[in-house]
């Protein structure tokens, strides 16, 4: 599925979509229309053109931004990662498409079901398939009242200022004594190999440990971890890295979601 096609779009599980030149997910499921970050979408279409084979994160980097003169932190990487398996779910694939593989990379199985189509050009329109901005964010829609032009000109204009606003807050976070993201992890012990830190007062021990029961979790000698839930959300989050993360040294880390886990008291 290597060959390359400009007009062509992936058809996921006869259920989803994806338009790479649109950075656009189409659910045949629910109406949905969900368009994608422009880094997002790059990742998905080369993980989707080697469907079977394990990408390593810096061939995704490469293929996301590196390539287009932009830098990027291994957190907004696993934010867009995130993205795109909400954006699926969203779209009404319920299953698994991307998978994580510690400390090598991504890999979209061969098992998912995936066709890579020619459409018939006559019967495809901008009105069906809406052309995505730089700068928009995961959004969808069903219905819009406005008239087209109208509407796409006022979803620019707010999606734009969202971008910006945005970028103003991350930019002050950043630019804060406590830019690591890091730095509100607290270190509770070594278990089963790892070194476990759990983010400040909203993870318990208890949880992590549940999580690991529940989610066959294991991990190398050495390995840190940094894990993360959420009382009023169902998810978690573990973060693997070779080592405890350092603001300024480098490391390797990859990251594994879970949309619908939540600790049960």
């Amino acid at each position: 599925m290597t060959s390359n096609c400009n007009d062509c779009y992936y058809l996921i599980g006869d259920a989803v979509e994806f338009w790479p030149e649109e950075n656009l997910l189409y659910s045949r499921v629910n109406g949905e229309r969900i368009t994608l970050f422009i880094a997002a979408s790059r990742c998905l279409r080369l993980l989707l053109s080697h469907q079977g084979e394990l990408i390593p994160q810096r061939d995704l980097f490469e293929a996301g931004w590196q390539k287009n003169g932009l830098e990027v932190s291994n957190n907004t990487f696993y934010q867009n990662i995130l993205m795109l398996r909400k954006g699926l779910k969203l779209a009404g694939y319920e299953q698994a498409v991307i998978k994580t593989v510690p400390r090598q990379g991504l890999t979209i199985p061969s098992a998912v079901p995936v066709a890579k189509i020619m459409p018939d050009i006559s019967t495809v329109t901008a009105e069906e398939h809406p052309i995505a901005e730089e700068s928009q964010p995961l959004t969808s829609s069903k219905v819009n009242n406005l008239p087209l032009p109208l509407s796409r000109y006022v979803w620019a204009i707010l999606l734009s200022l969202s971008f910006c606003v945005g970028v103003a807050l991350f930019a002050v976070w950043n630019s804060s004594e406590n830019k690591n993201f890091f730095s509100n992890f607290n270190f509770v012990g070594n278990i089963e190999q790892c070194s476990v830190y759990l983010q400040g007062n909203q993870t318990s021990f208890k949880s992590y440990m549940q999580f690991i029961a529940q989610n066959n979790f294991t991990c190398n000698e050495h390995e840190v971890v940094y894990f993360t839930t959420n009382p009023l959300v169902p998810r978690a989050s573990a973060i693997r890295c070779e080592r405890p993360f350092s603001s300024g040294s480098k490391n390797t880390c990859i990251s594994e979601y879970h949309l619908e886990w939540q600790h049960n008291e």
